[in-house]
């Protein structure tokens, strides 16, 4: 996806290197699960916005290229450890390291990322920027909690569902903007600026990734359609559904004692009445407003490519 952005390209390149790096371990096992899951690729959102961001200031250089690496493991760790939870099997179209290796060692190389993120950070940034990133942890911890609180809820509230998305997702977002635009040594009020698109951009990045849950086949997404509700995870196109349709609560509430994984021709049922409820409909519509949200923060913004970068990356998540 970056290939139109040959700038941001050739930086994601140096910090893959450095990732790379970075995860070794003496350990030839933990080497071997850490390169598969840096292997597994993805779309490197974090740190390309880190970049993209310190463009705003000097540049990109060797402490953002840390930063960015930094925030990318960091991002890993979370999702090994999500995978856990959730009892997911297959992420991006490959096994997760809890499915191919098994729940003891997705645990050992989750908390082996997260403290080389950690130690990497701990080299560049002050104690009060590292803060920062604690807090970011903290809060996506807290995130996993209120998905894991609210599993299986059919009354979950729009409101709940907004707090548990900004948590577990936007935060880091936020935190890869605004870190990217202090490496770069960014004025204070643009790094504040950058920080808060960055949380409107995790919002809707979310609630267009729950979208997707419904709307894309599996082929697509690397996972199966309607995976989050296997998962027990009642996102916010069901959110709504759920309020319209006593057909659709009876069927998910029935799924909820059960707890097993959607039978494909259960999945579809289950989407095509999320569809004619106006779940997806109304999700678009708070979707766009957080779109909306993100471009009117970098409105302000200086007039360069970067901005309009931005400005592409947070369009490209409409329905």
């Amino acid at each position: 996806m970056w290939s139109k952005y040959p700038d941001i390209l050739k930086e994601l390149n140096v910090v893959e290197e450095y990732i790379k790096k970075s995860i070794q371990s003496r350990n030839k096992l933990v080497s071997q699960v850490v390169n598969d899951l840096v292997g597994a690729g993805g779309k490197r959102l974090r740190p390309a916005l880190a970049i993209i961001c310190s463009g705003f200031g000097k540049g990109s250089n060797e402490k953002v290229t840390s930063i960015a690496g930094a925030l990318e493991i960091l991002h890993s760790a979370t999702l090994v450890h999500d995978d856990i939870i959730d009892r997911t099997r297959l992420r991006r179209g490959k096994p997760t390291v809890a499915e191919k290796y098994g729940v003891d060692m997705a645990v050992y190389t989750g908390d082996y990322l997260f403290t080389k993120a950690v130690l990497m950070l701990s080299k560049d940034i002050p104690v009060d920027k590292l803060k920062v990133v604690a807090k970011s942890v903290t809060t996506i911890c807290e995130g996993e909690v209120y998905q894991y609180q609210d599993r299986y809820n059919i009354n979950t509230t729009v409101l709940s569902y907004l707090k548990r998305i900004r948590s577990k997702t936007a935060v880091l977002f936020g935190a890869a903007c605004g870190l990217g635009a202090y490496g770069a040594e960014c004025p204070e009020d643009i790094s504040t600026r950058l920080s808060k698109f960055g949380v409107y951009y995790g919002m809707a990045f979310q609630i267009r990734d729950d979208l997707n849950d419904i709307l894309s086949d599996s082929q697509k997404s690397g996972k199966p359609v309607l995976n989050d509700i296997s998962e027990g995870t009642i996102t916010l196109p069901v959110i709504y559904a759920l309020k319209r349709s006593w057909e659709l609560r009876d069927m998910v509430a029935k799924f909820a004692v059960k707890r097993t994984f959607l039978s494909p021709r259960e999945a579809e049922e289950m989407a095509r009445l999320v569809k004619d409820c106006g779940g997806v409909k109304d999700a678009g519509v708070l979707l766009e407003k957080y779109i909306d949200k993100g471009l009117n923060v970098i409105s302000s913004l200086p007039d360069i490519s970067n901005r309009q970068m931005l400005k592409d990356l947070i369009s490209e998540l409409r329905i």
